[in-house]
């Protein structure tokens, strides 16, 4: 299955891009992230990252359907 994995802030920098596209072969958001972690294994994910799959904020147990585009979003900081 084909997902687009958007990010944003630091993940995109630390990427080099602001859009992947990976092939997972199951269809859970943890199974997208690894994905994403083995494609780009510059990127810092940990735990203050929330992930959304197309405009909804999901568990890593939510499930993807092909053609999803699930965005990695790190905390935002400011004042």
């Amino acid at each position: 299955m084909k997902v687009t994995v958007r990010l944003f802030g630091p993940l995109a920098e630390q990427a080099g891009a602001a859009q992947l596209e990976v092939v997972v072969p199951g269809a859970m958001v943890s199974e997208v992230v690894e994905a994403v972690r083995k494609a780009a294994p510059a990127l810092r994910i940990d735990r203050a990252v929330r992930v959304a799959v197309n405009t909804d904020y999901a568990e890593p147990s939510a499930r993807v359907r092909d053609g999803d585009v699930v965005s990695l979003i790190p905390p935002v900081g400011g004042g």
